[in-house]
């Protein structure tokens, strides 16, 4: 098995899964520390696009700059502390101080920056009441873009392997780097230093961007270009001073924001964690939010109202994040134990300080009741949706515990409370509160609609739970500690009285609430008793791990795990309460913290907490690699308690609840509240480096239950890497303890061969359950995991086979959405803009198969109609449109064909339509006749020859006549067929005849006049 370390939680705390064997673990570190940007689907205020976790805080992507939010680690250090002290309780006023850096985009166009690159996890956030304002399934990319910032300029922000930010500006041939100005506001200082780097002084941090680093690619090869930068006043420019070749892209590399730092990348401190059928990891704490920062400059906030609920769900193995979901409202909000259910939703108990806490429609109480109340949610598989959640608690101080789900899907819920109020039922055992603080143990619907019953637990004194767990008849069955001399307890059990200063409790509930079936104090004649964890079996017998503050005074009984001045014991009591079945001790002079306990199938008892020795007191056998020193403690019991089958130390720091997990197969997971580095980790790992200085969570996955009484079975298989359809995959079924195996592929097929192969059809993410199955062992059982199996569709061609250039640039969209590209111009962008003919080429890939597509780009030529023509003399015109042979044509006569005869003067055009291009040509005919003039008149009145009457007289004719003399007798400048000769004796006349529009525009002759 593995041990693995990642960051999640509140955009950018670490997150450590390890996951351990008592057969050794691999040290090959994988790859981590990656930074994400999440996007913004409602869930920030607008103005943020999207937000990323940098060392030292937050980057905010805005439409026209970035907003770098940074914090104090000192006073995180200060907020672990105090929350550490209140324990679940209300944590103090405490200043948390934070530095908000603006830096805009000078001169840019406002950009909408969009994703690439995107990651396979998710987040979901329910925070608050209004439902508006929840987002599921929001997506984070490895990089975003600003495209056309500046003309012709781009910028790229993305993450360095240690997650830190880093951004190119990429210039395209002819952009003139110049543009580009970034203006700070809100630092203390600006310096330019020595080495070129510039500081960036705030009152939280000192933060350096290293010296610029510019370079151009020639002939396949980069080359450096001499780049630094030019500070005036808060701007901050680029300069060149050997200059660059603009024919060339030219890209702005300035190497790393935040390069030095002090502070995390955000803190969450870790409480707790759970695990599904599949055995996929849950871990569970606190995120310490900032929020936006509205304006440049300090600021501060205040530790009780940050904390939120973080959850993160991985796959078994920790190699992948599933997704992580934030909870939580205005107030102080923790998790405190989670679990799931049969259908793999998750349910949480909170503790809330929120009046908004997100609540559902229909739950059992939409309301905060008092200074603190618990909290109970319920997120599907997925994450992406809030089944339910209500509050529950009473005017006083309320303190959730624990929980468990029965086999109907009831919620049962205990914790303890302060409050006279509380919501108890009208049947319940006990509807009033006793003393100073009593247990209350409740039971919700599924839905957590409806509270079925619920009761009060306690007596005069103080009365804290550890556990809860359901019998199959429905009793309630819950453990913990008292300081109360009339704590409710039954005759004949096996411990009526109490004992000064404190003793363990045990309680039988029946299964409506309303009564014990049995009740009892368990502890010892002197000191004070505590349990930390508990468990049953399936004949109602109850386990008990915890500690005596008096050494040696719990005493193992014979044949059972001894230590001698032990503080740590291992009980078995009899379902009815009267009968110890035994006890084992262990750790001689030892302080133990228990965390977990499970009873698995072959009664064999998986216990673990914290000690306070680093050495070998606890005892150790079989232990894990390095594992005979360290802060926490695993162990294994044989079913009767007489012999230790596996003891390690490990690895680990602290945590805020006592609330862990082991599965039925007895694997352990521990969430840890975890700082600095060292931790180790092995692969596969979906991160192995704490990307915080800050605390973050850490969890165990460690399978000790291989050291186990009975036949083990462990259920494991190789992940198999994305791919598209058809997809043939070979399982390796790495399986222990068994030879029997049915497989279900998700697609309706079976297998019950080890090693199947399996041919998935269809696009689709298929959730394959391997069973492995016992070899029929009185106590052995099956064991199942599940594999997701994401099958892909092969990206589709989507360029058309040609494209035509008409009234500018066109766009080339490569389609697929989500995948990445690479254009035979160099462009990584789905979409390029193209000017010039040509043949263009892009492959297209979704990162597990890729697809080639192409387009020739033709420029559409106009049709060539000629230029305006005038005809003189004739009477018609053949005008023909030279074009491409595939163009479309249409002559504004109507006319469908090349060529048009025309015989009449005016406008022809014709439009040519190849593909979406369509271009319009136009040309003037004009026919200009020739004008005949008579050389006689007989003006007699009788109708004929009356008037000197040119053939095609056209407006604006000049006429002049002259008698043989050369006496002009006769002028008109618009002659309109109407000079009769009046006045003038027959004889010979001369003429001249002038207008532009005659194919002759000056014409002269002789007319005779005969009376």
């Amino acid at each position: 098995m593995d041990l693995i370390t990642l960051p999640a939680g509140k955009l950018a705390a670490l997150l450590g899964i390890m996951v351990l064997s008592t057969q050794g673990y691999a040290t090959v570190p994988a790859p981590g520390g990656r930074l994400s940007f999440i996007a913004n689907q409602g869930q920030w205020p607008t103005a943020i696009r999207f937000k990323a976790a940098v060392p030292g805080g937050d980057v905010y992507l805005a439409q026209n700059g970035l907003v770098y939010d940074w914090h104090s680690t000192a006073d995180l250090e200060r907020a672990h502390a105090a929350y550490d002290k209140a324990k679940g309780g209300t944590l103090p006023d405490l200043a948390l101080r934070g530095h908000a850096v603006f830096v805009d985009f000078v001169g840019a166009r406002a950009g909408e920056p969009a994703g690439a690159e995107s990651r396979p996890e998710y987040h979901n956030y329910f925070l608050g009441k209004d439902q508006s304002r929840w987002a599921s399934r929001v997506p984070l990319y490895a990089q975003t873009r600003y495209e056309e910032l500046y003309p012709g300029i781009s910028l790229k922000l993305y993450g360095t392997p240690a997650g830190q930010l880093e951004y190119d500006f990429l210039v395209a041939p002819g952009a003139q780097a110049s543009q580009i100005g970034l203006r700070y506001r809100g630092a203390e200082a600006l310096t330019l230093r020595a080495d070129g780097s510039l500081l960036v002084r705030t009152s939280v941090t000192d933060v350096h961007e290293q010296r610029p680093y510019a370079y151009q690619t020639v002939q396949g090869r980069r080359q450096t270009v001499p780049c630094r930068y030019k500070l005036t006043g808060n701007v901050i420019r680029y300069e060149f001073p050997q200059g660059y070749n603009h024919r060339l892209p030219l890209v702005i590399d300035p190497v790393v924001a935040a390069a030095t730092y002090s502070g995390s990348t955000g803190t969450v401190f870790g409480n707790t964690a759970a695990y599904d059928a599949a055995g996929n990891i849950f871990t569970g704490g606190a995120a310490q939010t900032f929020g936006y920062p509205i304006t440049p400059g300090a600021y501060q906030t205040t530790l009780r109202s940050t904390p939120e609920v973080c959850i993160s769900k991985l796959t078994p193995n920790g190699a992948a994040l599933l997704y992580a979901t934030y909870l939580g409202g205005g107030g102080q909000d923790d998790v405190r134990a989670m679990l799931t259910n049969a259908a793999g939703d998750l349910f949480l108990l909170t503790n809330t300080g929120s009046f908004d806490f997100p609540t559902t429609s229909g739950c059992f109480d939409a309301s905060a009741n008092g200074g603190n109340d618990a909290a109970i949610s319920r997120l599907s598989a997925n994450g992406t949706a809030l089944l339910g959640s209500t509050y529950l608690g009473g005017s006083g101080f309320d303190q959730p515990v624990d929980l468990d789900i029965s086999g109907q899907g009831d919620v049962y819920v205990v914790g303890s409370t302060q409050s006279s109020n509380f919501p108890v039922s009208a049947t319940a055992f006990s509807r009033t509160f006793q003393g100073s603080g009593d247990t209350f143990v409740a039971r919700f619907n599924s839905t957590l609609s409806t509270l079925q019953w619920c009761t009060y637990l306690g007596g005069s004194g103080s009365d804290n739970p550890a556990g809860i767990k359901i019998l199959g008849n429905g009793e309630t069955v819950v453990a913990g500690n008292t300081t109360s001399s009339n704590f409710p307890v039954t005759p004949g059990v096996l411990t009526p009285t109490y004992r000064s200063p404190g003793e363990a409790f045990v309680t039988r509930l029946r299964a409506d609430g309303t009564g014990l079936v049995a009740s009892t104090y368990y502890g010892a004649a002197t000191g004070a008793e505590f349990i930390g964890s508990m468990d049953t079996d399936p004949a109602g017998n109850v386990y008990l791990l915890g500690t005596t503050t008096t050494w040696g005074s719990i005493a193992a009984t014979p044949g059972s795990v001894s230590a001698p001045s032990a503080q740590t014991f291992v009980t078995k009591l009899a379902s009815d309460l009267r009968t110890l079945r035994y006890t084992a001790t262990m750790g001689s002079f030892v302080q133990f913290s228990p965390r977990a306990m499970r009873v698995d199938a072959c009664e064999n008892i998986h216990g673990a907490g914290f000690s306070n020795s680093s050495g070998t007191q606890m005892p150790v056998l079989n232990p894990l690699p390095n594992g005979n020193s360290g802060p926490y403690y695993t162990f294994t019991l044989a079913s009767n308690g007489a012999r230790l089958l596996f003891g390690s130390y490990t690895g680990g720091s602290h945590d805020h609840t006592n609330v862990q997990r082991f599965d039925p197969q007895g694997r352990l997971y521990q969430a840890h509240c975890y700082t600095g580095g060292g931790f180790p980790t092995v692969s596969p790992a979906y991160s192995t480096v704490n990307r915080a200085s800050g605390y973050d969570i850490a969890v165990f996955k460690i399978d000790q239950g291989l050291g186990a009484s009975g036949a083990i079975v462990r259920a494991q298989v190789n992940d198999v890497a994305p791919a598209c359809a058809p997809y043939r995959v070979t399982f390796g079924n790495q399986s222990v303890g068994t030879s029997r195996f049915r497989w279900n592929f998700g697609d309706g097929a079976t297998d019950t061969t080890q090693n199947p192969s399996h041919v998935f059809t269809a696009a689709g993410t298929y959730r394959v359950r391997l069973v492995a199955l016992s070899n029929g062992s009185s106590c052995g059982r099956s064991d199942t995991t599940y594999l997701t199996v994401n099958v892909k569709d092969k990206p589709v061609a989507a360029l058309p086979r040609e494209l035509q250039l008409c009234n500018g640039p066109q766009t080339l969209n490569a389609g697929n959405p989500g995948n990445t590209y690479l254009w035979s111009t160099g462009a990584t962008t789905q979409s390029i803009v193209v000017a010039t003919p040509g043949y263009y080429k892009v492959v297209i890939s979704n990162g597990s198969c890729s697809t080639r597509d192409s387009t020739l780009v033709r420029l559409l030529l106009p049709p060539r109609i000629g230029a305006d023509t005038t005809m003189c003399g004739a009477t018609s015109l053949t005008l023909r449109a030279q074009t491409d042979n595939s163009s479309a044509i249409l002559w504004s006569t109507g006319a469908t064909t090349p060529t048009i005869q025309v015989m009449q003067s005016g406008e022809y055009s014709v439009r040519v339509t190849q593909g979406s291009c369509t271009i319009t040509e136009t040309r003037r005919v004009t026919f200009q006749p020739n004008v005949p003039a008579p050389n006689v008149m007989t003006p007699n009145g009788d109708g004929l020859n009356d008037t000197f009457r040119p053939l095609s007289i056209e407006p604006g004719t000049q006429l002049r006549v002259f008698n043989r003399w050369g006496r002009l007798v006769y002028s008109s400048n618009d002659y309109r067929n109407d000079w009769s000769g009046d006045g003038q004796s027959a004889g010979m006349y001369y003429f001249t005849l002038d207008n532009p529009r005659f194919c002759t525009p000056h014409t002269k002759g002789w007319v005779e006049i005969i009376k």
